[in-house]
């Protein structure tokens, strides 16, 4: 015999926990049983009920090579139930805290191969008077101030555990499953055993697979609806296609101000997708002043040839610097929405505010040149729509005018 601990023991709510991984939940470990005070149900761990609703309590915990003697008289309560350890230690683990105690199952602490399956005893004494608030001391005599008593509890407990299965090959050979209550005195156990005896009865081993994959399929339904949420939102209630949804860029304020143009130049051949960046560029270009620039003409040419552009262009700021003479100032706004304004109201309200065109116009450029023709179309799109800002509404009616196949309203 081996003594694993011998020491008091702090236990809230009437609980300690013998485990090997995760903590059971109450009813994981006592569904199906018999006995009320050990709750050997959840694989890897013990669930241990004490009379002693929070404070010290005395514990032994042994180890034996093969079952001990029949408890002593001194035991009020025994009750005896399998264990299947997830590893060589286990740890005593106190409510609501770490491990208390490593418990070694094997004499050096290592696993050697599989772990046999142990039978579990659990002996109670003094559980009535443990589940007195004060331990059957007079509250009276005992000062405001003065907790003591929490670690002066009457109630005592001894768990031992022995190899019930094989040690070799499949280790729950032999095992004896059932949980067994050996005696019963106290009014706390037998409270405790008519509450076990009232849970529904454990799972089997095929319902318990069987509720793991339907919990995984309900999971994995939840997060594509989350996900198809999402991207309905991103994409202003409608679904869009694989060619719009393999499109990267700042396209998404497009899609928000006016979704069936984006579909329809989403449907446009790859020539008119590129016509229409180009397009884009320039009257965004014109609307700042800048497209007839006697160093703009290469852009242009560029663009018209597919080529890409020259690198002063592709550096925003460089360009503002070169118009403008100065350089570029970043300002950082903040605001507040306000109550019932949805996000549309924000976007177009802020596409209203004044603007500079000239810092508008510039992406465009850039966008005009991107290497997707689709991803062209659409940014160079949205950044003549900030250009013209509270006037976008005629460069949106003048893209469909010049580009009629753009004007399909609620394709796919």
């Amino acid at each position: 015999m081996r003594v694993l601990f011998d020491g008091p023991v702090p236990v809230d709510y009437g609980q300690i926990y013998v485990t090997s991984r995760e903590l059971p939940t109450m009813e994981q470990a006592f569904a199906g049983q018999a006995n009320g005070l050990c709750g050997g149900g959840h694989p890897g761990g013990l669930f241990l009920m004490t009379g002693t609703h929070s404070g010290r309590v005395r514990f032994r915990i042994e180890w034996y090579d093969s079952e001990p003697s029949a408890a002593a008289p001194q035991w009020e309560d025994v009750v005896e139930v399998s264990f299947l350890p997830r590893d060589s230690v286990v740890d005593l683990v106190p409510w609501g805290d770490g491990a208390l105690a490593r418990l070694p199952l094997t004499p050096d602490g290592h696993d050697g191969g599989r772990l046999p399956a142990y039978r579990v005893r659990y002996c109670a004494a003094g559980m009535d008077e443990g589940s007195d608030p004060f331990g059957g001391l007079d509250p009276d005599g005992i000062d405001e101030d003065d907790h003591s008593y929490l670690d002066r509890r009457p109630d005592r407990y001894l768990l031992c555990f022995w190899p019930q299965g094989s040690a070799s090959g499949d280790p729950s050979a032999g095992v004896d499953r059932t949980d067994t209550i050996l005696r019963q005195s106290s009014d706390s156990a037998a409270y405790w055993h008519g509450w076990a005896r009232g849970l529904p009865p454990a799972l089997t081993l095929w319902e318990q697979v069987e509720a793991e994959l339907l919990r995984r399929a309900e999971e994995d339904r939840r997060r594509e609806e989350y996900r198809r949420r999402e991207e309905l939102r991103r994409w202003g209630g409608r679904p869009p296609s694989d060619r719009l949804r393999r499109v990267r860029g700042n396209i998404h304020g497009l899609v928000l101000l006016d979704r069936d143009l984006v579909d329809g130049v989403a449907g446009a051949d790859a020539v008119t997708q590129r016509q229409i960046a180009i397009w884009a560029a320039r009257q965004a270009g014109t609307l700042a002043g800048i497209a007839d620039l006697d160093w703009m003409a290469p852009v242009w040419a560029a663009l018209d040839r597919g080529e890409p552009l020259p690198d002063d262009v592709t550096d925003t700021n460089a360009l503002w610097e070169r118009i403008l003479g100065r350089p570029a100032v970043t300002f950082a706004v903040h605001s507040l929405r306000r109550a019932g304004e949805a996000p549309s109201d924000l976007l177009r309200a802020g596409l209203d505010a004044p603007v500079d065109p000239v810092p508008m116009a510039l992406p465009a450029l850039v966008a005009a040149g991107e290497p997707d023709p689709l991803q062209a179309a659409l940014e160079a799109l949205w950044a003549a729509v900030g250009t013209y800002a509270f006037r976008r509404d005629e460069f949106l009616a003048e893209v469909r005018r010049v580009f009629p196949i753009v004007d399909r309203p609620d394709q796919d």
